[in-house]
């Protein structure tokens, strides 16, 4: 069970996601191939886990990392079996990357898309252990949206905890039963080429996070969260039902028909939009009025 201290240091100042957030300063060099780095960190990266083993795994869920020593007989993470390593094929320009990852506890809550607010305690290190972030106590919801690309794949694929807050209790309210996991990253979902404070350019990254809370976001304001601007199992990013190379969630004209999305949900009479569930269809149509060109 975790509980939340409350603010003591600078650290709770600091915006959610310093280190975690997209960087657009400049290269020193023309970035590399994907393919031709992501080989090189492939194997660094599966190196890494059949070299390392999970010393332990503290009741917030907090893990320690370290290397089999010679002759040792830890099992590492790639063979160890509590916390199985799983994996995720991602695209960037045409390269297949495989994002490894160890689900510590699922969650019992909801699950963000890569375009909402998000508030998750983290520590990130590169391979060699060295730590350059690190936030214990978020109070923040930043968007996925303005995170490093490993964050926006991984995250999603877990659940937020239970919010406990006792009444007339001294204790400060606290999260239980929320997400948490390691994620092992190649650069290419970090920064890249883009040299950070204590991160090398072109290296592989590692995040134990924990997922406690989220904010539903409508990114376009048109009226409809961007949970429900898709179907299931369907990235957000993926989601075009007019073909125009604008994903729904970030499209005011859902169906191309030239009427905004938010002026085809708008209740008859009045400036409120339907809930998602309840939006209507055209009559004889079979989908929501929004979504189908021929109704508006």
């Amino acid at each position: 069970m975790n509980r939340f201290l409350k603010a003591s240091s600078l650290l709770l100042l600091i915006t959610f996601f310093i280190a975690c957030k997209k960087d657009d300063g400049a290269s020193i060099e023309p970035p590399r191939d994907y393919a031709e780095q992501y080989v090189v960190e492939k194997a660094e990266i599966e190196d890494y886990l059949r070299t390392h083993y999970i010393a332990s795994v503290d009741e917030d869920f907090n893990v320690d990392l370290q290397e089999i020593p010679t002759d040792g007989d830890q099992v590492s993470i790639w063979d160890q079996t509590e916390y199985p390593l799983q994996s995720k094929i991602v695209t960037l320009d045409d390269v297949d990357f495989t994002l490894y990852y160890l689900v510590l506890l699922q969650g019992v809550g909801e699950s963000p898309t890569r375009a909402d607010g998000v508030r998750v305690a983290y520590r990130g290190t590169t391979l060699d252990a060295t730590q350059f972030d690190y936030n214990p106590y978020p109070e923040t919801y930043p968007s996925l949206a303005g995170t490093i690309l490993g964050w926006q794949e991984i995250i999603p694929l877990f659940n937020t905890g239970t919010y406990v807050d006792v009444p007339d209790s001294p204790d400060p309210a606290y999260f239980e039963d929320y997400g948490a996991g390691v994620m092992f990253l190649p650069s290419a979902y970090g920064y890249y080429e883009l040299a950070q404070v204590n991160i090398p350019a072109y290296s592989p990254l590692i995040f134990n996070f924990k997922l406690y809370d989220l904010n539903y976001v409508d990114s376009d304001g048109d009226g409809i969260l961007n949970k429900d601007e898709t179907e299931n199992g369907i990235d957000i990013n993926d989601y075009d039902t007019d073909g125009d190379d604008a994903p729904n969630y970030l499209d005011i004209d859902d169906d191309g028909d030239g009427y905004s999305t938010r002026y085809e949900i708008t209740i008859s009479g009045t400036n409120d939009v339907y809930d998602f569930e309840d939006i209507p269809t055209c009559d004889g149509g079979t989908i929501k009025k929004h979504l189908d060109p021929n109704c508006f």
